[in-house]
């Protein structure tokens, strides 16, 4: 037997102990509500899914209203935990619907679809809904590129994400509900990492373009000065994702810019290249890094200014396309 198994097999032992000492006890102490569950019998994330969330502390899926083609799916490997795995029947899944906060039913995955094979312990699946599922089922249309009202409908009410929520039907008539599952965060190890209770996520993200030119309305929020602005400044393009302004401080300074080019909303990220200005005995070096935001023609710059070598002020520069 291997390690990784003896660490599951210890797990689901400890996970039995824990449900005999429950039985007894307050049910203000029993924040699993293991009495509402069949001997702890859940469905566990497995797989790429579980080493996003888990590991990586990232989305399973990520849905970009904006930018949204049609083929997104939300896939993940799902595992029967239970003594018996044979007891499940089947898998009911619903999405939630905003802001009545309504189950509405998804799809059932049938006891078949979980098979047993070396890579898991237990029958295991691998689930995979569609984009185009779950807008019919929150009564969205499912024509891509996205309309205007769909986009802001997602963004709005389903900008924490759209929850999909799993109930294990077992085949003595009973169910085991995701609802049970009040303190799911208690389960969230490795090995017991419930598949009953996710989120796929609807991020705010545009296709980065190389349209940076214009003017631009800036404000800044110094740490020693306070707020200042707004003050008009102009991007000129100089090349490929690089441009330049003549007016940074609101005193005719020059700044150069260089994006880069985005494949997700951690990648918007932008560097403001070390500047010099000489005004008297004076030298005034200034550089800064930040992020932009290419659906709102924003960016924001975290900028240094330093006068003679020593720090005169710390600074969130921040520009918003006219």
């Amino acid at each position: 037997m291997t390690n990784h198994m003896k660490t599951i097999y210890r797990s689901l032992a400890l996970l039995s102990l824990l449900i005999v000492a429950f039985s007894c006890a307050d049910e203000s102490l029993d924040p699993l509500q293991f009495e509402k569950m069949k001997k702890g019998i859940i469905i566990a994330l497995r797989g790429d899914a579980l080493n996003k969330v888990y590991v990586q502390g990232n989305p399973i899926e990520e849905i970009f209203p904006r930018i949204a083609t049609g083929t997104e799916k939300f896939e993940y490997e799902a595992e029967i935990l239970a003594d018996d795995p044979s007891v499940v029947a089947s898998v009911d899944i619903y999405v939630i619907k905003r802001p009545s906060l309504e189950r509405v039913f998804l799809k059932n995955i049938p006891a078949s679809s979980f098979t047993q094979s070396s890579k898991y312990l237990r029958p295991a699946a691998t689930i995979s809904i569609t984009i185009q599922e779950v807008l019919t089922k929150l009564g969205l249309p499912t024509t891509f590129p996205m309309s205007t009202p769909t986009i802001n409908e997602l963004l709005t009410s389903y900008k924490f994400g759209v929850g999909l929520e799993s109930d294990l039907n077992l085949t003595d008539g009973s169910k085991v509900l995701a609802a049970d599952i009040v303190a799911a965060g208690l389960f969230q190890s490795n090995q017991f990492y419930p598949a009953m209770i996710l989120t796929w996520a609807v991020t705010d993200y545009c296709t980065y373009e190389d349209t940076w030119a214009g003017p631009f309305d800036a404000t800044e929020s110094s740490e020693f000065f306070g707020g200042y602005g707004p003050y008009t400044t102009n991007l000129t393009k100089t090349s490929t994702n690089n441009y330049s302004t003549d007016n940074f401080y609101d005193s005719g300074w020059p700044l150069s810019l260089e994006f880069t080019p985005s494949t997700s909303v951690a990648t918007q990220t932008v560097i403001a290249k070390p500047g010099t200005v000489t005004i008297g005995a004076n030298v005034y070096t200034y550089e800064g890094s930040g992020t932009y935001n290419q659906c709102l023609g924003t960016v924001s710059i975290n900028m240094t200014v330093k006068r003679n070598g020593d720090t005169s002020d710390v600074l969130v520069w921040k520009l918003t396309k006219k």
